[in-house]
């Protein structure tokens, strides 16, 4: 068979975790001898992790990026359109059995997705995250419809982005299904309990994004005075825009006991040292930040967005916050402060239910679920 894989967000030297199921996707039908090849956004320097897809057999086609239009005189806007044309021409002569067009939000691959259907060439649509925020305007909204009514497969990271979706395009999408990414842990033995004796460690394992990821609210609620004579230390892991605005936020409301631990490539590591998750989101897909954390027994504090209410759960693996505000999230981590002492305990059910909710091969089953479209 021969796939096509579209990234409507990738093309910089960084990589995100919504990159991690198409790639590996791609190489793994790639490796059961599948015609495969990839269409990234044009950058002077590609992330190291598409080179790796190169290596693996995986044919490389670049098309222009609108912020890189933007910010660089390198095209002008006639060259640009000439540059899709030949992407999309390159398209249309492998002529694959199936596209699969990932897409960081709900929008972002509508071009892709009127290319394969005026070529008569079968598509399913990945999102990986989705937003009250998000609502198509009146140029859009034909598009958007047109784009995921006519794919085999939409596929969401949770059900709560799959049933906004429904909402924002005004339709059923009976097509729509949810998919899982892969994490980067281990499924086998979990890292130790941390030692409790010199106090409790608490993580916030994100990209540096306040607007998405809600950093802000953590530290403005452990600006409260009863949080200042307490037992905890707070790591932040992961890297970002906003780490120099986060660092001053910081310093300004005196929340001391932070640290700033950069990107970790083993987020083992950072379980070795901290006993609970804690992640304000203001909006999410379903973050592999919590996945992860439930593998390695670790509960978690986050906010009632995405999907992480479908997997962690309220009182038994961790809390929940029903909104992305401070006294929101406020409350739901004064209880779970309350409760430390069962932290561990709670961390073991999360363990358990992590195992039945997540496949222990998503990218395998993933591949099968392409594959059964087709049948």
């Amino acid at each position: 068979m021969r796939f096509a894989f579209i990234t409507t967000t990738q093309g910089l030297p960084s990589w995100g975790g919504s990159e991690e199921l198409w790639s590996q996707a791609a190489s793994q039908l790639k490796l059961e001898d599948h015609d495969v090849r990839a269409f990234v956004m044009y950058r002077p320097q590609l992330s190291g992790k598409l080179t790796q897809l190169g290596q693996h057999g995986v044919a490389l086609e670049t098309y222009p990026s609108p912020s890189y239009l933007v910010s660089t005189a390198r095209y002008t806007w006639t060259i640009a359109s000439l540059s899709y044309r030949r992407a999309y021409r390159r398209l249309k002569r492998f002529h694959p059995d199936l596209v699969i067009i990932s897409q960081g939000t709900n929008e972002g691959g509508f071009k892709w997705a009127k290319i394969c259907r005026d070529a008569a060439i079968p598509y399913v649509i990945i999102v990986q995250c989705n937003s009250e925020l998000w609502w198509f305007e009146e140029k859009d909204i034909g598009d958007a419809a047109e784009s995921y009514t006519g794919a085999l497969r939409v596929f969401c990271v949770s059900r709560s982005n799959l049933d906004l979706l429904r909402l924002q395009v005004g339709d059923e999408l009976r097509n729509g299904e949810v998919v899982w990414n892969p994490y980067n842990v281990s499924v086998e033995q979990p890292p130790a309990w941390p030692d409790e004796s010199g106090g409790w460690g608490l993580a916030c394992v994100a990209r540096m994004d306040l607007a998405a990821k809600g950093q802000d609210l953590l530290l403005q609620t452990l600006a409260h005075p009863r949080w200042r004579s307490r037992p905890f230390e707070v790591s932040f892991y992961g890297a970002g825009p906003h780490e120099p605005a986060l660092r001053r936020l910081a310093d300004m409301l005196r929340v001391n006991n932070v640290h700033f631990c950069g990107h970790v490539t083993d987020i083992r590591t950072a379980w070795e040292h901290n006993h609970i998750l804690v992640l304000p989101s203001r909006y999410e897909g379903l973050p592999l930040a919590l996945v992860e954390a439930m593998w390695c027994e670790r509960p978690a504090v986050v906010t009632d967005v995405g999907g992480n209410a479908e997997l962690c759960v309220d009182n038994e693996t961790g809390f929940i916050a029903p909104a992305a505000t401070v006294s929101s999230f406020g409350g739901a981590l004064e209880q779970a402060w309350a409760r430390r002492k069962e932290w561990a305990q709670m961390g073991q059910a999360a363990r358990v239910r992590v195992e039945r909710q997540v496949p222990k091969d998503p990218i395998g089953q993933f591949c099968e679920r392409l594959k059964n479209c087709l049948a």
